[in-house]
């Protein structure tokens, strides 16, 4: 972010500033009865990969490396298998047109559908791509601190 202003007094820190600015507003505003309000983030958490150098439940990456390839493909395409009736002069063709708009307004509405499953499908895969991220980490930290523990315990 650009300065506007530029601050060459060495007592003063602007962070510092910004950080009692921040903390004060927080202050009024729980003061106020205003709620706390938490802003997600914005996107979907991309596929965190397989952690590479560390063992892993193949089986888990590979479901989730699944999902994440086909959470958004939901659409339904028209099929209409042909009818002996259609055979039928005069009444065949009016029979096809017929069967082909009841199609047409049931596809509208299972994709319509589709949509909103694909948002939830969205959330799903992105809160399980998360999940993993913080899988690794705490399997990390597990590993550091038996670790840990196996040194404390070399010294006693």
């Amino acid at each position: 972010m650009m300065d506007f202003i530029e601050i060459r007094d060495p007592e003063i820190d602007p962070s510092q500033i910004m950080e009692q600015i921040r903390a004060r507003i927080q202050r009024r505003r729980e003061e106020l009865g205003y709620p706390r309000m938490v802003f997600p983030t914005f996107g979907v958490a991309a596929y965190p990969g397989e952690p590479e150098g560390e063992e892993y439940d193949a089986d888990l990456y590979y479901h989730l490396r699944q999902a994440n390839k086909h959470y958004h493909q939901l659409g339904v395409e028209m099929l209409i298998v042909p009818s002996h009736r259609s055979r039928i002069p005069l009444l065949g063709p009016l029979w096809d047109r017929i069967r082909r708009e009841a199609h047409n307004l049931v596809l509208f509405y299972v994709n319509k559908l589709a949509q909103r499953q694909l948002v939830v499908n969205r959330h799903l895969v992105s809160t399980l791509n998360r999940m993993a991220v913080q899988l690794q980490e705490q399997q990390r930290q597990i590993r550091t601190l038996q670790e840990e523990l196996r040194k404390l315990r070399g010294e006693l």
